[in-house]
């Protein structure tokens, strides 16, 4: 990740908030990049005045909901179609995963925003089971405000040092990232198994 990162903190200070809509877009979509990372230094660039925090954590929250709403809306409208072109069966378990995403929708896509990659497949499936759209917007929205105004106010606090940080920061979100996880998964199956059990 680093060998990502160092370029795209170069085309940050570069061309600024363009830059900053530009890769927290692409992230949201589902392109494997260091954006938490990015959102530490770019914290600390705010911390030194480079960049302003609330402009920042409004073109971020931004960009990620509409990178979001992107694979949201390219699987609700085709997803049935993507599915039949690549003859893909709907097996047992995707059924019930459906079902589950539905009924769960809300604490679903919630929580899936703090599980990196994890929220472009949440953003995917919701469009494939159709997950009512407010329902989507509303909890995608509050928790991607929640998300990057932490690494901007850990990388403002820190500073000079985020540097030092964003491995432990990185290593703190993988954590949080595989509990999400497990949360998710244990929760589908026990409503599995409690249904068809």
């Amino acid at each position: 990740m680093d060998s990502l990162l160092t370029p795209l903190l170069s085309y940050l200070l570069l061309y600024r908030y363009a830059a900053l809509a530009f890769v927290v877009y692409i992230g949201a979509v589902g392109a494997p990049l260091p954006v938490n990372e990015m959102f530490l230094a770019l914290g600390a660039f705010a911390s030194q005045g480079y960049f302003s925090f609330w402009g920042s954590l409004a073109i971020a929250v931004v960009a990620n909901c509409f990178g979001d709403l992107t694979g949201y809306a390219i699987t609700r409208k085709y997803g049935d179609w993507i599915l039949r072109v690549l003859h893909i069966r709907k097996a047992r378990f995707f059924v019930h995963l459906e079902e589950e995403l539905r009924s769960d929708a809300a604490i679903t896509v919630f929580t899936t925003r703090f599980a990196g990659s994890l929220s472009s497949i949440t953003n995917f499936l919701a469009g494939l089971v159709k997950v009512p759209l407010g329902t989507f917007i509303f909890y995608d929205f509050v928790a991607n405000v929640i998300e990057p105004a932490a690494a901007l106010g850990i990388g403002y606090v820190v500073g000079d040092y985020w540097n030092d940080f964003s491995n432990f920061f990185t290593i703190i979100a993988g954590i949080v990232a595989v509990l999400i996880i497990m949360f998710v998964l244990v929760r589908m199956q026990r409503k599995i198994a409690k249904k068809y059990g």
